[in-house]
């Protein structure tokens, strides 16, 4: 996938007038492939050479047909993100997702995972570190338990990334 550059609104609050950001958009190869499981190896005598990808940490990925067709919404999903909810992973990274995806079982979901990086006082890079609808089926793919109260909207965590602010996981109450 290509990057992008856009440019989003972040609405006034509080005794900040509105504020235009660039988001310069970045995406993994893992956005339209799959890695092995942890431990093996894939079998690309049997999946055939034409789908090895290797990433950016010289891993040997395959390429996912899925995977792909489900790409070309991500710079939409991206150029939104102002206006998303965002999730708390626990790691250094950010989610967000996008409702029942064509052709995957009823409340599937497009999980969207990326990590934000202030380049400028006015732009951040997003980087979309990976892409796809949750297989169910998969022991090692459990379902996400997702908490209401570790959500912030895209537009804070996009400020407080200029600002270098530290973003906290929210304490339930």
């Amino acid at each position: 996938m290509r990057p992008g550059l856009h440019q989003v609104v972040i609405p006034a609050h509080s005794t900040q007038e509105p504020q235009e950001v660039a988001l310069v958009i970045e995406y993994s190869s893992h956005c339209v492939s799959y890695g092995p499981k942890q431990g093996a190896e894939l079998n690309f005598e049997a999946l055939g050479l034409e789908h090895l990808l290797i990433d950016h940490r010289g891993i040997c990925r395959a390429f996912c047909a899925g995977r792909y067709r489900l790409s070309v919404q991500l710079p939409t999903i991206m150029a939104s993100l102002a206006d998303r909810q965002c999730l708390f992973t626990g790691h250094s990274n950010w989610l967000t997702m996008e409702g029942h995806q064509f052709g995957y079982p009823e409340g599937s979901r497009y999980e969207v995972y990326f990590s934000l990086r202030r380049e400028s006082a006015r732009s951040l890079k997003v980087y979309v570190e990976s892409a796809y609808v949750r297989d169910v089926d998969h022991p090692s793919h459990r379902p996400l338990r997702l908490k209401r109260h570790e959500k912030i909207k895209g537009w804070l965590l996009i400020m407080k990334k200029l600002r270098n602010e530290p973003i906290r996981r929210p304490v339930q109450r």
